[in-house]
């Protein structure tokens, strides 16, 4: 549930029930106004009405259907029932014949019923009337609440549809001031979906909530220290990649030539002395055989060694060239996978780190896919690509293996190519689900051109 409904929902329940006490109080009110207003119209009925009763006037010596004390002129007491009884219970006299007591409209027959419940039942009062201890009949006044009901079911109505009119418009009224308190929330969903993305350009507005407000700062000031703590980190990423493509290429400088050299001596003179000692020195044959076949695996060792540190072949004719020989070399070694690959790109268009990063790029997705893949089919594509106006360049490699979950991969081979491409400004995407395939897609940016 959202915030913003959840508030909602507590506002409006509140007002609920604030509009349920008021209207419970009112009900509670109007009872007692009703009891105490019908209590004393009894009272003066049976005044009236005790004082000829009692003495025996002749009002009452008559005949009762002659009506003696024509009730019919206190129609104006709705709040009784007065009627006159001869002897045998008929009505003979009463103050709300004909006439309709409810001017107000009547009551539903459950507020009645409501009232009635939390109201002590109204009894009758009942005065006998006699002459010469004869009993002619009796006078029955019994308290009426239906007109008081009418009444107070009227205001409670009134009430109520002021109350729900009130109720709806600040009901409104707050779902437009929470929704427009809320509304900044959208802004920082967004700018931490940016974040989440990768791009650290994302920043918050500057908010008009002084508790907001104070938040997008902070934020905009985390995002600006974790920036430049990337870049720092980038920087130095690239300067201890830099150091290690430098020695690489040293250490595989020297090894062409100096210890490369000695081994190729070596052999050469190996192979003389095989020449001589087959004619006439056969006692050295073996150890001369086998100073030949030693140093021919040495070379062989230190090809190898040269090709993982520089390959020779990127410096002088450069990465597609290179990225053709390591992909010919490793169909040599992989013989059960197909392996094509694409390349448009100009040679001398981008700079050497950049070249140097696509050929490691490639170098390591090979190497995985020999390791871990299983797969029968490898794609390689790479070429220019523009993105925002800055020209760059894609290496895509894919394969149809038993794929990973990226969450279980604890090597530093992806970590590393990752590294390498977002130290110089590109973007490394991994697609990839277990028993659907690997896909890597790295973007470089082209820095200085040849």
């Amino acid at each position: 549930m959202s915030l913003k409904l959840r508030l909602n929902l507590i506002i409006t329940g509140l007002l609920l029930l604030i509009m349920l006490a008021g209207a419970v109080l009112n009900i509670i009110d109007a009872r007692q106004n009703a009891r105490a207003e019908i209590a004393s119209a009894e009272k003066l009925a049976l005044y009236l009405f005790d004082t000829p009763i009692l003495n025996g006037s002749n009002a009452v010596l008559g005949n009762l259907g002659n009506r003696p004390f024509q009730l019919q002129r206190l129609n104006h007491m709705r709040h009784l029932r007065i009627e006159l009884r001869d002897v045998s219970g008929r009505v003979v006299d009463s103050n709300q014949a004909g006439i309709d007591i409810n001017p107000h409209g009547k009551a539903p027959d459950w507020f009645g019923k409501l009232l009635n419940a939390v109201t002590p039942r109204w009894e009758s009062t009942v005065r006998q009337i006699k002459f010469h201890d004869q009993i002619l009949g009796e006078l029955v006044i019994t308290p009426d609440p239906s007109y008081e009901y009418a009444e107070i079911w009227k205001q409670i109505s009134d009430l109520l549809v002021l109350a729900s009119i009130f109720f709806v418009s600040v009901s409104l009224m707050i779902a437009w001031a929470v929704g427009q308190a809320l509304k900044p929330t959208e802004k920082i969903l967004i700018a931490l979906t940016e974040l989440e993305r990768g791009n650290l350009e994302a920043r918050l507005p500057l908010f008009d909530l002084p508790e907001l407000s104070r938040i997008g700062e902070k934020f905009n000031r985390m995002i600006e220290t974790l920036q430049q703590s990337i870049s720092r980190n980038h920087r130095l990423s690239q300067q201890l990649i830099s150091l290690q493509e430098a020695e690489r290429k040293s250490l595989a400088r020297d090894l062409h030539d100096e210890f490369g050299q000695c081994l190729t001596a070596i052999n050469t003179d190996a192979t003389v002395v095989l020449k001589h000692a087959e004619k006439k020195y056969p006692e050295l044959h073996a150890s001369a055989l086998a100073i030949s076949e030693i140093s021919h695996h040495l070379i062989g060792l230190v090809s190898g060694l040269l090709q993982q540190l520089r390959p020779g072949i990127l410096d002088e004719l450069g990465l597609a060239a290179a990225l053709d020989d390591l992909v010919n070399t490793w169909r040599s070694r992989n013989k059960n996978t197909s392996c094509t690959i694409a390349i448009r790109y100009s040679p001398k268009t981008f700079d050497e780190v950049t070249e140097v990063t696509a050929y490691r790029l490639v170098q390591e997705c090979l190497t995985n896919i020999t390791r871990h893949a299983a797969a029968n089919l490898v794609d390689i594509q790479v070429h220019p690509e523009t993105r925002a106006l800055k020209s760059g360049l894609l290496i895509g490699v894919r394969d149809n293996g038993k794929g990973f979950d990226e969450t279980t991969v604890d090597g530093l081979g992806l970590a590393g190519m990752r590294e390498r491409v977002e130290g110089l400004g590109g973007e490394f995407i991994l697609n990839t689900r277990t028993g659907k395939g690997t896909e890597i897609r790295a973007w470089i940016p082209m820095k200085d051109s040849a």
